[in-house]
């Protein structure tokens, strides 16, 4: 989780949770046991905390042992073919391409490596600059992998390889319920290697079937890798962020392993023993999945990673897959491979848990993931009958406002309360200064007989929290929420910040993009604050936390900075009612006084 996402949620549980306090302070009291709530080094050192570069339940000790077996070589890039090794490998003279295109996806695979990708285009999904989103960057070079030794001991990586094809299509366009079927083949010592791909017109994801002719003699300790190389592409603007959800994940006895790196340079190779179902590398909106359908991969997963120092992060760079082991000869293996949006109603339909990486990108998310489907599916449904995003947002915080609404009476009743009292808890505390057993059980007392709960103004704010966290999580990463436009010529995206324009100089905190939204959600506050401050001396103390929340949320999304200007305004239509139905004469008296 990044510093500012972790500074965030701090500040969102410190506003729900100081507010009673906060808003006596500007009203003009300041209770002494106020004074120290919040130790400022306590948040520095929450945020800054460094986590470890590897996090792992069950992981293979003998490292050095697993090295010696692994199939792929340390370094990244690719061996130069030997002499023997071109002797005894049979391969294509040409390097061919195919295209294929469907209604979702576009995709040019080569023959090289037995279908290495070239292009995998979502076709629904643009990036920032318009264009599609590709899943395959040539800068990273992120690809399919396949190896394995033979029995001389001999790495063997198919990505250096022409494989023959018998397809002689250059592009196919897979109508509704067609699919297309191409095969490639490598002569190797006497044997032959078999890669299948399969697409199909409605699904994200294709198969592809892998096949040694004679495994045993092929394959040392008939044992082969079948995985993903260097990870995947950012694909939003605003890269820093998109790089923090960038993570592995490996679905691995029945349970979800997540890892992630978080310093530069290279990890050591990590490997994970049991049967595991599927692994996957996802960036803040999109995903690579590999799920095994039949293969026999007991001998669990590994995976290592490489961290590049950019200018203001760390980029991560994944590689990851099942070690397959051949218990029979000529066996067919085959992997699914998922690429496309992270989006539950999509995931979900494969019935593997694959649907168990929306909303769930740490401890955060984890904490809160049930408040945030229930959310999610809320604001699909209403999106069902109002087209604009934006307008589900606003309708949405008015319903949420109604709903916590006795909630906040109840709290600032009760800070309503305890500031009247106020003068006698003081006189309690410099008559029993010396005695603070006794102060404390006539302070007990002084609450009975006012019928004053000290905890009825917190209480009813931390009954929220999980809502307010949950919400945070879900305007920030959902997908359904990316691309959708609100504004036009000012909220085109509602998972972008509202940028009107860039500073020519960049500011710490706050960055270069001058957002409106977040200014109108710091004025709010400041409004919200002013609507009960009493005490001109504690004038500094309204626009300080609003300031803060301007530099944290300047480059969140729009979506979640409307939300909570929506709210604070809210929150201002509701202090204001309740002052006047505290104003408003109570009728009973008035028919006693007729009589």
């Amino acid at each position: 989780m990044d510093k500012k996402s972790i500074l965030a949620l701090i500040l969102i549980a410190v506003v729900i949770i100081l507010m009673p306090y906060y808003q006596r302070i500007i009203m003009g009291d300041r209770p002494q046991e106020q004074q120290a709530q919040v130790k400022p080094d306590t948040l520095v050192q929450t945020t800054t905390e460094k986590k470890p570069v590897v996090e792992s339940k069950s992981v293979n000790m003998d490292e050095s042992a697993a090295n010696k077996k692994a199939a792929r070589p340390e370094q990244r890039e690719p061996k130069e073919n030997t002499v023997e090794t071109l002797v005894k490998i049979k391969q294509d003279s040409s390097e061919k391409e195919v295209t294929i295109e469907t209604d979702r996806i576009l995709v040019q695979i080569s023959n090289k490596g037995g279908g290495s990708l070239k292009k995998y285009i979502l076709k629904k999904y643009t990036k920032y600059d318009s264009s599609y989103v590709n899943m395959i960057s040539p800068e990273i070079k992120n690809n399919l992998y396949l190896g394995f030794q033979d029995n001389t001991g001999e790495f063997i990586e198919a990505n250096n390889y022409l494989f023959f094809t018998e397809n002689t299509i250059e592009k196919k366009y897979l109508k509704e319920g067609e699919r297309f079927k191409i095969r490639y083949t490598l002569n190797i010592a006497g044997g032959e290697l078999q890669k299948t791909y399969i697409f199909y017109n409605d699904k994200y994801h294709f198969d592809v079937v892998v096949k040694f002719s004679r495994p045993n003699q092929m394959l040392l300790n008939n044992t082969y890798r079948f995985g993903w190389v260097n990870g995947l592409p950012s694909t939003e603007s605003y890269v820093e962020d998109d790089n923090n959800y960038n993570q592995v994940n490996i679905y691995i006895g029945d349970e979800l392993e997540q890892f992630n790196i978080t310093d530069k340079g290279r990890t050591p190779e990590v490997s994970l023993t049991g049967r595991a179902d599927w692994f996957a590398i996802r960036t803040k909106y999109f995903l690579a999945a590999v799920s095994n359908v039949n293969a026999n991969v007991d001998d669990g997963v590994y995976y290592s990673g490489l961290g590049i120092q950019r200018q203001d992060y760390v980029q991560r760079l994944y590689d990851v897959g099942f070690n397959v082991r051949e218990t029979s000869g000529g066996q067919a293996d085959t992997m699914r491979i998922y690429m496309g949006p992270l989006d539950h109603k999509e995931l979900k339909a494969y019935d593997n848990n694959l649907d168990l990486l929306i909303l769930n990108n740490g401890w955060y998310e984890r904490t809160f993931r049930f408040f945030s489907l229930i959310i999610l599916q809320v604001l699909e449904f209403m999106h069902g009958f109002i087209p604009n995003y934006g307008i589900v947002i606003i309708i949405f915080s008015i319903l949420i406002k109604l709903i916590v609404y006795p909630l906040t009476k109840k709290s600032y009743q009760s800070m309503k309360e305890m500031q009247k009292i106020q003068p006698l808890v003081q006189e309690l505390k410099e008559k029993y200064k010396g005695d603070p057993q006794r102060m404390n059980k006539e302070m007990m007392k002084l609450y009975k007989e006012h019928g004053v709960n000290p905890m009825g103004g917190c209480l009813p704010m931390l009954l929220q929290m999980p809502l307010l966290f949950a919400l945070f999580i879900v305007f920030r990463s959902t997908i359904q929420l990316r691309g959708a436009m609100f504004i036009p010529g000012w909220i085109e995206d509602l998972s972008r910040s509202d940028t009107l324009f860039h500073l020519p100089f960049s500011l710490p905190f706050y960055g270069n993009e001058f957002n409106l939204l977040p200014i109108l959600m710091a004025i709010t506050m400041i409004f919200q604050s002013k609507m009960t401050m009493q005490d001109p001396k504690q004038k500094a103390m309204v626009y300080a936390m609003p300031v803060f929340m301007l530099l944290i949320f300047n480059r969140f999304p729009s979506g979640l900075n409307l939300y909570y200007t929506l709210f604070n305004l809210l929150t201002i239509v509701q202090q204001k009612f309740i002052h006047t139905e505290e104003k408003a004469p109570d009728p009973g008296l008035k028919k006693k006084k007729k009589k």
